[in-house]
């Protein structure tokens, strides 16, 4: 109890808010140190490659130990401070009905809460990073040679340098790096008309209609005043079968119904992250709309799904779009990608000037980073 107090005195005598863009900096140091992992080689970029909106263009991401691997397809980091919290909502429906189900959260089943629950866990994971401990990973840090951009004080014990870790790579994924929203979409919804092609003005309209894209991937703003182009909810989209069956939401909540649901990811700049769906089944965006849309009508072509029982037959699968419909769809769908991921010359893409700094706006975060870690003692 004593020493549970002492972490706590040591944590309250650090000034966090000041301590912010130091923490981003810091952030980016960790996220790029190769160091950190057993045996040393892999840092968080070698999963969530730049080139690929942070994002893996492999199926599954080999881990530290080249025995090992995932058996998910490593998402997109862009945005994803924005995610928010895993929680069981109620939600109205267009007749009124009030229903309520599960959204939000990081990694694609929601296990973590929230930004700071699912950073701390790659390090840990034998098929990622594989450290023993948090102790392993405080040592690693005092060996880095970023190590004096530490609080002395958090330096000389586990539980506040692993704290300060977490932090720092949360900070850094909510800097303007990581939200730049300067797509053409972007430019479109703030009164630049010609930004889209009439190509992609017909994709709109069928997003928001025919192809009933925007019933999960809202085009309304929910925490920010530009959309982020997802409910969060989850949906078994009956993703064709590979590798082993992996349950998705149910191994988080228990519930029978939950079998192979998935949290919808944010369309924005999903033209740059295939392979496509939870488990990395589907190449190109264009067989993903597909796929969508007359996954029902060629079973044959896309093969067996891990839980039929529970896919979901009322919103896709029999679309009814033709080719052209397809085409246009898909050209809209590539006016999600920010044009500072297409300019980028170096590792981190530059965002537009007029980005709000994370200091301006932080309330805006749906996280829980100034919470301490579970296995301090709570305020």
């Amino acid at each position: 109890m004593l020493a549970r107090i002492f972490l706590y005195l040591s944590l309250a005598s650090f000034s966090f808010s000041q301590a912010t863009p130091d923490l981003a900096e810091i952030g980016r140091l960790v996220f790029t140190d190769p160091t950190l992992s057993n045996p040393p080689g892999q840092s968080c970029l070698s999963c969530h490659q730049s080139d690929h909106a942070f994002a893996d263009p492999r199926r599954v991401s080999p881990g530290a130990n080249p025995a090992l691997s995932g058996k998910r397809n490593a998402p997109s980091l862009m945005y994803a401070a924005l995610i928010p919290p895993f929680a069981y909502e109620d939600i109205l429906l267009p007749d009124g009905t009030e229903i309520f189900a599960w959204e939000g959260g990081l990694f694609q089943d929601g296990r973590a809460k929230d930004l700071f629950a699912q950073v701390s866990q790659p390090f840990f994971e034998a098929h990622e990073m594989n450290l023993k401990n948090k102790a392993e990973l405080a040592q690693r840090i005092r060996q880095s040679n970023y190590k004096d951009r530490f609080p002395p004080e958090a330096l000389k014990n586990d539980g506040p340098l692993n704290y300060l870790v977490y932090r720092a790579l949360v900070e850094f994924l909510k800097s303007p790096t990581f939200r730049p929203f300067d797509s053409p979409f972007d430019r479109y919804q703030a009164g630049e008309k010609n930004a889209l092609s009439l190509s992609q003005k017909r994709g709109l309209d069928i997003y928001k209609n025919s192809g009933g894209c925007a019933d999960c991937h809202f085009l309304e703003p929910q925490n920010w005043n530009q959309p982020l182009l997802s409910d969060f909810g989850f949906d078994n989209l009956g993703a064709p079968a590979i590798g082993k069956k992996d349950p998705g939401l149910f191994a988080v909540t228990g519930d029978p119904d939950d079998l192979g649901k998935f949290r919808a990811p944010s369309l924005r700049n999903v033209e740059l992250t295939p392979p496509y769906l939870h488990n990395g089944s589907i190449k190109t965006l264009r067989e993903v709309l597909e796929f969508y849309n007359k996954r029902d009508l060629e079973p044959e072509r896309w093969g067996v799904t891990d839980y039929p029982e529970t896919v979901n037959h009322d919103d896709l699968g029999n679309l009814g779009l033709n080719d052209d419909e397809i085409t246009d769809l898909l050209n809209f769908l590539h006016a999600f990608t920010d044009n500072c991921l297409k300019k980028k010359t170096s590792t981190f893409p530059t965002p537009p000037k007029n980005t709000p700094p994370t200091e301006s706006i932080k309330l805006n975060f749906p996280d829980y980073t100034h919470r301490l870690d579970p296995n301090f003692h709570e305020e």
